[in-house]
């Protein structure tokens, strides 16, 4: 009988989620003003959390690309850490609360996740975004528990077939 293996899915399919992302981050960067102006308080320039949010962007196109071109379990695996690091990051932003001037990082994390508005166009965007990354991290870690061990050097599955009863002589 022929020996089965655990195959990673197509990485390409793992590059959907950060096309996703990327298309959001645009989407927020285009729209929200008070991520460009800082609520106002700049008249020219953009804001420096403008710029995360730009790199968090340019970070998501790069790994889909990689994820696309790549197709291997090492681009998976960086796409997985990827999506674990951008997730503390929007975690982590919360703290930047008094550079924007928010009193405290629950008033600044209200206003990030909708729960109160603020003015401008973010409200939804920053929970969509944080989602998916999220769920990016989560569906790639049971992706690579599910298939671990089937690298170049792994042992193939044994099929489990009862063993043959030989006829009596």
């Amino acid at each position: 009988m022929a020996k089965e293996t655990r195959a990673l899915p197509n990485p390409a399919f793992y590059s959907l989620p950060f096309f996703l992302a990327f298309a959001l981050s645009v989407v927020m960067l285009i729209t929200d003003t008070n991520l460009r102006t800082d609520f106002g308080a700049m008249s020219s320039g953009y804001y420096s959390h403008w710029y995360v949010v730009l790199g968090t962007a340019v970070a998501d196109l790069g790994g889909a690309i990689v994820l696309l071109l790549v197709r291997s379990r090492l681009a998976f695996k960086l796409g997985v850490v990827g999506s674990g690091l951008l997730t503390v990051l929007f975690f982590a932003v919360i703290l930047t609360y008094s550079q924007v001037g928010f009193a405290s990082a629950t008033d600044f994390a209200n206003y990030l996740f909708g729960i109160t508005y603020s003015g401008g166009d973010i409200r939804y965007l920053y929970d969509v975004l944080l989602a998916v990354y999220f769920a990016t991290f989560l569906g790639g870690i049971a992706v690579l528990g599910l298939t671990r061990g089937t690298g170049k050097n792994s042992v193939p599955l044994e099929p489990k077939t009862p063993p043959a009863i030989e006829p009596p002589h």
